[in-house]
């Protein structure tokens, strides 16, 4: 695929990033946005879910729970792993968690699974640790029209799952164009080359191969501040899970 090709193809797909990321980002957080707040602590139908990773179950100020009426003992603590079960069936885990069969909870069951509550659970890692994020949940994740995170899939561009400690140019089974640019040991990607990359993709290949005349596919983003912020803690998010 030619350059030509390439942006074409970005130039055309304007409108399906809006679908793309409404299916497979933006939309399952937007739809967790109904009854929850993620960033500003303030809490709606549901209890705010910003910092809820580590915290004991039934325990946001201010929020009146139902749940906690079948909780004997010491709440649970909210885990990636409990936040999973959850997310997918809450009717099941309501009963798991609290060891009774009779518990139940207002939260509808909602059944997330693979990509749509891959990017639910980054999301919410991503405000626990406090990562300033855009208003509208994802919507700086524009990246996710032409590289998947999660699953390992490529797309017009190579999967960026666990791409942080990875050599630059091996992802199997994509054809990469600017590693005939690189001579001895490829780079390995850091945060800080992931920024230089997403923010001008043409400059970095030049800085990283030390070739003048290097080409990359990869249009020039020139994104900073916030909207590049999430999108690196996106990055080491999904690059830390297994």
């Amino acid at each position: 695929m030619n350059v030509c090709r390439y942006l074409s193809l970005v130039c055309a797909g304007s409108v399906v990033m809006v679908l793309t990321l409404t299916a497979a980002y933006a939309g399952a957080e937007r739809r967790c946005q109904i009854c929850h707040d993620f960033t500003t602590g303030e809490n709606k139908i549901g209890p705010s879910l910003k910092g809820i990773i580590g915290r004991k179950a039934g325990t946001y100020p201010g929020y009146d729970y139902t749940f906690t009426q079948y909780i004997k003992g010491k709440p649970w603590v909210w885990t990636v792993e409990k936040l999973r079960k959850w997310d997918n069936n809450s009717e099941k885990a309501v009963k798991e968690f609290t060891g009774n069969p009779a518990a139940k909870t207002k939260m509808p069951r909602q059944s997330y699974t693979g990509a749509a509550e891959d990017s639910i659970i980054a999301y919410i890692r991503m405000t626990s640790q406090g990562t300033p994020v855009s208003a509208e949940a994802g919507s700086g994740v524009s990246c996710k029209m032409c590289h998947d995170f999660t699953t390992g899939k490529n797309k017009i561009g190579p999967s960026l799952k666990g791409i942080i400690g990875r050599k630059a140019g091996t992802y199997p089974g994509y054809k990469y164009k600017f590693t005939r640019y690189i001579k001895g040991e490829p780079w390995v990607w850091t945060e800080e080359k992931i920024r230089k990359w997403d923010n001008n993709s043409e400059k970095a290949i030049k800085e990283f191969t030390g070739n003048p005349k290097a080409r990359t596919l990869m249009p020039p983003q020139h994104r900073t501040g916030g909207a590049e912020d999430e999108i690196i803690s996106f990055i080491k998010i999904t690059s830390e899970e297994k």
